[in-house]
């Protein structure tokens, strides 16, 4: 029997209220990083393949790297006064899941593989979100600018300013396993 603790962690993520910023683009892009981490970690043990999980999880540490650096473009182009310490967080929490996908790769999927993924990723990110975001998206409210309106930069401007490698995989950031479109080359999404 496994401990209570990663019992009680291993169950589905959701953007509740208290992870919500009020900013449309970016909890957009919270709900597929958290539906992506469900696809990951909350796969019935039964229908986890190895090939699968490992894929996985590496498109998950693909699509964290896009939403930090557009994050990140987002909070220098509107000023935010502590961006160099929420720059400081997500760098922490890409190179944990770039040393979890390393530990994936190289021991494969097991159930304490998984519990480990889904505790680290539910305390980086459900953490990351209620306190950082949501203080980031304050400030931003708190601005003259219309949040309903403001859009997260495209996957070519992040390539353009170095922000996320010029071979990025685009259809990365087309969100979870492809269920939404995403500004790709500075265009609007087709329809």
């Amino acid at each position: 029997m496994l401990p209570t603790i990663i019992r009680t962690a291993m169950r589905p993520l959701e953007l509740t209220a208290d992870l919500v910023t009020g900013i449309p683009a970016l909890d957009a892009q919270h709900r597929d990083l958290l539906a992506l981490v469900n696809e990951v970690v909350y796969a019935p043990e039964e229908d986890v393949d190895p090939d699968v999980f490992t894929l996985a999880v590496t498109f998950l540490q693909g699509y964290i790297v896009y939403h930090f650096a557009a994050e990140e473009a987002f909070m220098t182009e509107l000023g935010y006064p502590q961006r160099n310490l929420h720059f400081d967080l997500h760098g922490r929490l890409q190179r944990k899941v770039a040393e979890l996908a390393y530990t994936v790769r190289q021991a494969g999927v097991s159930r304490a593989i998984r519990a480990e993924v889904s505790l680290i990723l539910e305390d980086w990110l459900v953490y990351h979100i209620r306190e950082a975001d949501r203080e980031m998206a304050r400030f931003i409210r708190g601005q003259a600018v219309d949040v309903l309106t403001l859009r997260l930069p495209c996957v070519q401007s992040l390539k353009n300013s170095g922000a996320i490698p010029a071979d990025f995989d685009d259809r990365i950031a087309a969100g979870v396993l492809g269920k939404r479109d995403v500004e790709v080359s500075g265009h609007p999404p087709r329809a």
